[in-house]
């Protein structure tokens, strides 16, 4: 970015931020009001509010909304243009978002099929796949297991929401995202998923879901616990309801990665009609599935 359009950016940013400020103060909200209303965090809204964030147009359409004012009053681009200007750019911004690509999140337990299929159809649809606990991982700066021997659940499901806080802020145009087994037991943050992604729950029987763990390696959920698959029917029975809010539903149990894969894909396209790119199959792509199967074999 050179001088003056840093210039041009940084004067844009910080009148938004003067905007918002006066505009929340006219209407007495306090920020922690606003942000609810906008959907958004706190934090990141002080951000908004002081020029140090780069708002997405979906943002910026949920402020306009919670502030009850035009998003032209809220851009006010009178300085920058002339008002039949600043309405078409405003009409051309809405359609872009209009039509902009869904986001995807596979909820489920361990076992269901998100980590091979969201890479396979992130691939498929040229998406990018990204795993949630990997962004706590990286907030975190710690590993999980040290993470739950310090501050045990409440800190793990704290940074969860504020992950996923992030990853909304910055955009999920594009993404397929898996998401932790029991993210859905933390309300705040399976609310802002619901409400930012298209979420789709894989499952399977709980003897698919134990076979899968253990096939992969992971040993854990039998090692020393006679009652593991009594307990992984329990953690199940607990979690359906919740899984059961997911805009989609997919059962995986007794099915190919091939099957699978098909599956979903055709559940998206019937769910999002034209948000998703054309279906393209290379050859790579079909020899992942294949080298997947012949592991499975």
């Amino acid at each position: 970015m050179d001088a003056e359009t840093r210039s041009e950016y940084e004067r844009i940013v910080n009148h938004l931020a003067r905007t918002l400020r006066s505009e929340r103060s006219l209407q007495g909200l306090s920020r922690y009001e606003l942000a609810q209303r906008a959907q958004l965090s706190e934090r990141y809204l002080a951000q908004l509010e002081s020029g140090a964030a780069n708002p997405s147009l979906t943002v910026l359409t949920r402020l306009a909304g919670a502030l009850k004012i035009s998003l032209l009053r809220l851009l006010d681009l009178a300085e920058l243009a002339t008002p039949t200007e600043a309405e078409y750019l405003i009409e051309r911004l809405r359609s872009r978002m209009a039509s902009t690509r869904h986001g995807v999140a596979l909820v489920g337990l361990r076992g269901a099929g998100k980590t091979t299929l969201g890479r396979l159809l992130a691939e498929r649809l040229g998406w990018q796949f990204l795993r949630l606990t990997e962004l706590i991982i990286t907030r975190a700066q710690i590993p999980l297991d040290e993470l739950f021997s310090l501050g045990g659940d409440a800190a793990f499901r704290r940074l969860e929401l504020e992950s996923l806080e992030q990853l909304v802020e910055t955009g999920t145009e594009g993404l397929v995202v898996e998401i932790g087994g029991g993210l859905v037991t933390n309300r705040p943050a399976y609310e802002l998923l619901r409400r930012q992604l298209t979420t789709v729950w894989l499952s399977t029987s709980p003897e698919e879901h134990m076979q899968r763990v253990v096939a992969q390696g992971d040993l854990r959920p039998m090692h020393g616990n006679a009652r593991a698959m009594e307990e992984l029917r329990a953690i199940l029975n607990e979690r359906t309801p919740m899984y059961e809010l997911a805009h989609l539903h997919l059962s995986t149990s007794h099915q190919s990665v091939t099957e699978s894969l098909e599956a979903l894909e055709v559940l998206l396209r019937e769910h999002l009609a034209e948000a998703l790119p054309s279906n393209k199959r290379p050859d790579a792509h079909r020899n992942g599935i294949d080298n997947i199967e012949a592991a499975r074999a």
